[in-house]
């Protein structure tokens, strides 16, 4: 495999441009939900199909063949990106589901408070509490979310922040990586340059009993 062709597929820059797209999906929420929701689809989808090629294109040219676990998985998630950017409203669809996923949920853990304290662990107030407190507040904010616009919007402003968050965090995690692979790299060549001056002194000894 060439240079160019490994800097191209390497681990490095894959993390970096899936730290862009989030970055960029992000601020698009953040500007507006509206644009957010419109374009952020496209926006992921890009980068999945990018990241899906990168997969099935690298271990394409290790195995030199088309029917391996990476070149499958790699063509499967680009599919999945050409779908997001085919249908861009996908991104709406999946924010619109969110309400229901808060209110089933709260349901479910509500549910699960009453059995604990009626059933399982009858003297335990503590956790029943925030249990059933955790519950009413997922399907409260459920409720906010299909009735109420702002919520709406603060819902899709707090995905932007999110994923603006990831993108940081994947940029500082791949910086600390590079640091602490230049380090041990660092310590090695220092070590080869103080080889010769140990070995010199013993070669002057020899030569004095030569003598």
């Amino acid at each position: 495999m060439s240079v160019s062709v490994e800097k191209l597929i390497s681990k490095k820059t894959t993390i970096l441009m899936v730290a862009i797209v989030l970055l960029i999906a992000g601020i698009l929420f953040c500007i507006s939900p509206a644009i957010g929701e419109q374009s952020a689809g496209i926006v992921i989808g890009i980068g999945v199909l990018l990241v899906g090629l990168i997969l099935a294109v690298k271990d394409f040219l290790v195995s030199k063949c088309l029917l391996t676990r990476g070149v499958i998985l790699g063509s499967i998630i680009a599919a999945l990106g050409l779908y997001f950017i085919v249908d861009g409203s996908i991104v709406s669809k999946i924010i619109g589901i969110i309400p229901f996923i808060l209110i089933v949920t709260g349901g479910c853990v509500v549910a699960d408070a009453i059995l604990l304290k009626t059933v399982r662990e009858k003297n335990n107030d503590k956790k029943f509490a925030i249990e059933l407190t955790v519950g009413i507040v997922a399907i409260v904010l459920g409720i906010l979310i299909l009735t109420v616009p702002f919520f709406r919007k603060a819902l899709s402003v707090i995905i932007g922040i999110l994923l603006i968050a990831g993108s940081v965090y994947y940029l500082i995690g791949m910086l600390k990586k590079e640091k602490g692979e230049k380090k041990p790299a660092k310590a090695e060549k220092s070590e080869k340059k103080e080889e010769p001056a140990a070995v010199a002194p013993a070669k002057k000894s020899t030569a004095k009993k030569a003598k």
